[in-house]
């Protein structure tokens, strides 16, 4: 249920941010508002309390975002404060992002290596994923030392593992098999 809700407001506030020519603009300041409940779990909390009326909740959204988002942004929050869906923005937050990037060719792309990426490799890989793609590429990177060498991509629902951790898995399950 709140994977079809969030989609449906997430799709909402990008047809307005279409209209206004404004959809990374939406999606940058989205992205924002989320960092901000996600730093301050308690100011979700009071905007998500039943006994606080909602004029109170409306009066420290405007206290806190007045200004520093669009303000249709504003009102859209001040909206699903009121219909008590504002505990999901962090998943209409990512409807909003598959929106965006379906609409102008983008794929995120996650690298998990075991040592970070240096920026010259890390070019070369999201040329390749753009090749390989046919899109524009977010390259996400992270570590993960227990990878001990290699790479792990992500594209979609789709993993290519190069690891070296992996490799030594399969060598060691094919020994496992011929010994056994």
């Amino acid at each position: 249920m709140a994977d079809i809700v969030s989609e449906r407001y997430a799709l909402s506030l990008y047809e307005i941010a279409q209209d206004e020519h404004k959809e990374k603009d939406y999606l940058d300041e989205l992205t924002q508002v989320c960092a901000v409940f996600a730093g301050q779990p308690d100011f979700l909390k009071v905007l998500l309390t039943p006994s606080i009326p909602l004029e109170d909740k409306q009066n420290v959204l405007r206290r806190v975002f007045d200004g520093r988002i669009e303000p249709f942004l504003l009102n859209f929050l001040m909206l699903i404060t009121e219909k008590g869906r504002v505990g999901l923005i962090r998943d209409m937050r990512q409807a909003y992002k598959e929106h965006y990037y379906f609409e102008n060719g983008i794929v995120e792309v996650h690298a998990v290596t075991a040592k970070p990426i240096r920026a010259a490799l890390m070019n070369k890989l999201k040329d390749k994923m753009s090749a390989v793609t046919g899109k524009q590429v977010v390259l996400e990177t992270s570590v993960d030392e227990s990878l001990l060498g290699g790479i792990v991509v992500k594209v979609n629902n789709e993993q290519f593992d190069t690891s070296l951790r992996t490799r030594l898995s399969e060598i060691a399950a094919r020994l496992t098999n011929t010994i056994a």
